[in-house]
């Protein structure tokens, strides 16, 4: 089975999360790269009405993969404006599996998943699982319980 995992990370947390999961299941690593960073008010505004921000070119097409695995960042409880540019762009993906896991430093992962979710099940795709982790569980390290967990619903192991 053939695993991408496209993760975006602002702090090094979710990269953390996504190379250690990566490694868990000898999954495909896609980095989405803001094309230019913006200030913090216009990530947040953009954040908060739903927005995209451009992203570098990056592995969009699902052609050859067989589950998508989304690892984001937590921002005002919603979807990263760089992670809304890669869910638009994501092609080839009907009838497709996807996972999110969402990194948070405290609350409003139900909504990132949300969004996650409803982006990709109108392209056709099909949601299986989800998963939190806080961030200062990347930065002590207990995390991995919880990313072995959920790699092992992905494998089914």
């Amino acid at each position: 089975m053939r695993i991408r995992i496209a993760y975006f990370s602002w702090k090094g947390h979710t990269e953390k999360v996504s190379m250690a999961l990566a490694r868990l299941l000898d999954a495909e690593l896609v980095r989405i790269e803001p094309l230019r960073e913006s200030g913090i008010p216009g990530k947040l505004l953009k954040t908060l009405f739903f927005m995209k921000s451009a992203i570098k070119p990056c592995a969009t097409d699902l052609a050859g993969t067989d589950e998508l695995i989304i690892a984001t960042p937590v921002w005002a409880g919603k979807v990263p404006p760089y992670v809304n540019e890669y869910l638009s762009r994501v092609s080839n993906g009907e009838g497709k599996s996807f996972h999110v896991i969402a990194e948070m430093a405290g609350r409003g992962s139900e909504g990132t998943i949300a969004g996650v979710r409803r982006e990709l099940e109108k392209k056709g795709m099909r949601f299986v699982s989800s998963a939190t982790i806080l961030e200062h569980d990347v930065d002590n390290g207990a995390f991995v319980p919880v990313v072995e967990a959920f790699a092992a619903g992905i494998t089914g192991n």
